[in-house]
């Protein structure tokens, strides 16, 4: 789940890297909207469902790297954030390169989401024996619950997280980029292209680049002027959509096509683990791993989702700021899904009355920001989003 405020993806590298990295939108100080959005019809009326998950976050980043356990090697591929989605291609390719390091056929993949199903593909379309282990599985798992806009942000704290991590974590997120492009518009896999808006009242100086790299993003434009949203900063583009509703579907079935097998198991303790007839294990668990092998640096960031009624009319996403805290607005044929929160530390998997009413009238707000285009309009409401 992206969040607006975050552009540190390159701080660190040097300036060799960061000149090389970021390319030159287009600055349109002046641009009109070129047409005027249609209205999202935020109301609690139109709710079908709202659904809550616990992202799986590490300060440092995500955990990828293979640990010996006697003759048992197991493949860590854990603590991804919001980001589980939008970097399953990158990390679960690296991961199976690992795994095929080891040398040995047989493989048991831990954990039945995204990242699971994905190491499961690639494993089996690579010629390894292989066996899923989880105790929860489509379409119950976190993944399913994702918002899935492909803007991998989110995922680790700038402070803590290594120059190393910031490389590795350029370089994935290109590489799970590629992994997407071909389910693009594959009929039943739920992979779109949207055209995406990231406003602000605060202009961005300096700009850095957009996760991955300004070249991942067609389209990219940055206005101050004349904004769409009438926000005194705006970046547009365009970005790819997953829906997890169709695309975890189809990737288990295509797991299961290339021969993985699926077993549901609960494990309770690193030697039950251990005690898999496999002897190479890539471990997808997510939150799980707290128990399992003891990361403590794991933490749960709650997230709430709210879907709406279908409105096929809206073409567009943004992320924005509003009512107290950031919000985003996905369209999906299934629906259109509002989102923003994030509770750092919030295990609760019940619906905070709070947080849908500050989504629901937040995202109301800034649908009549949006459908309006005159100054007067957009100073009347423009209380609710101060501070962004």
């Amino acid at each position: 789940m992206p969040e607006l405020a975050r552009r540190s993806l390159l701080l660190g590298l040097s300036a060799a890297a960061l000149s090389a990295c970021v390319s030159r939108p287009v600055s349109v100080p002046g641009a009109p909207a070129d047409r005027p959005f249609p209205k999202v019809l935020s109301r609690r009326d139109r709710i079908t469902r709202t659904v809550v998950g616990l992202r799986p976050f590490r300060p440092q980043g995500f955990r990828l790297e293979a640990e010996a356990f006697g003759e048992k090697t197991v493949i860590h591929n854990y603590g991804h954030g919001g980001c589980g989605v939008t970097l399953s291609w990158g990390t679960c390719q690296r991961a199976a390169v690992m795994a095929g390091e080891a040398g040995r056929l047989d493989v048991a993949v831990l954990g039945g989401g995204v990242m699971g199903l994905t190491s499961a593909l690639i494993l089996a379309r690579r010629g390894h024996d292989v066996t899923v282990y989880a105790d929860v599985m489509h379409p119950n798992t976190t993944s399913n619950v994702a918002g899935a806009l492909w803007l991998p942000s989110s995922l680790y704290d700038r402070d803590v997280a290594s120059e190393d991590f910031l490389r590795l974590n350029w370089q994935v997120t290109r590489e799970a980029h590629r992994g997407f492009l071909p389910y693009v518009n594959r009929p039943g896999y739920g992979v779109s292209w949207v055209h995406h808006s990231e406003v602000s009242e605060r202009v961005r100086e300096p700009r850095w680049a957009l996760p991955g790299g300004d070249d991942l993003y067609p389209g990219l434009e940055v206005l101050t002027a004349q904004t769409r949203f009438g926000f005194a900063y705006e970046e547009r583009y365009h970005t790819l959509m997953i829906d997890p509703d169709y695309y975890l579907d189809m990737l288990m079935k295509d797991a299961q096509l290339a021969g993985a097998r699926f077993v549901s198991w609960r494990f309770e303790t690193l030697d039950e683990l251990l005690a898999l007839p496999e002897p190479v294990i890539v471990n997808c668990t997510g939150l799980g791993a707290a128990k399992l092998f003891a990361d403590e640096t794991l933490i749960p960031i709650r997230g709430q989702l709210s879907h709406l009624l279908p409105q096929p009319e809206i073409d567009y996403s943004y992320t924005g700021w509003g009512n107290g805290g950031s919000l985003y607005m996905f369209p999906r044929k299934t629906g259109l899904v509002l989102g923003g929160s994030h509770g750092r530390g919030d295990v609760s998997m019940d619906v905070s009355e709070e947080e849908l009413t500050r989504m629901v009238d937040g995202h109301a707000a800034l649908a009549e920001r949006a459908a309006f285009s005159t100054s007067a309009s957009n100073q009347a409401i423009s209380g609710l989003f101060s501070g962004a």
